[in-house]
Order: structure tokens, then sequence, then C-alpha cells
């Protein structure tokens, strides 16, 4: 039996709200009912921004040598 297709009239605009408003892909996908992957290539092809995690600023301060460290460069 085959999978019937997407219904893109329906889909669309429900994809594109979510997606302006910040949902993950996975959140769309629950909301909405279809696959995550359905989610991700429907995206590319509305051509819409592909968001990025956003990682935690990395700090510029040093951080101490392990314990066995000093050792080793020692040559102890």
């Amino acid at each position: 039996m085959a999978r019937p297709s997407l219904d893109y009239d329906r889909i669309v605009p429900a994809v594109r709200r979510l997606h302006a408003g910040g949902s993950s892909v996975r959140a769309i996908a629950v909301k909405v009912g279809i696959s995550p992957r359905s989610v991700s290539s429907l995206i590319k092809r509305l051509d819409l921004p592909r968001r990025r995690a956003v990682s935690a600023p990395r700090s510029n301060k040093r951080r101490p040598l392990p314990a066995g460290a000093c050792l080793e460069i020692g040559h102890v």
C-alpha cells in the first residue's frame, strides 16, 4: 500500500509560521504531524533560513593544567 502524499496546501503556511516564530524542526514536525526529515526538506524547498544551534560563547579565561601535566612538562 502506497503512502499518501503530503497535503502541502495545508502544511506550508503552518511550517512558515512556526519557523518564523523560532520553533525547532522537531517541534514543527510534532505540531504539523509530519516527520522531522519532511520538515527539513520542506524548509529547504521553501528557501527559509536554517536555524543554527546557539552555543555558549567561549571565555578567554585560561584553565589550570591537569594535576600530572606539570610533571610531564618538567620531565620529572
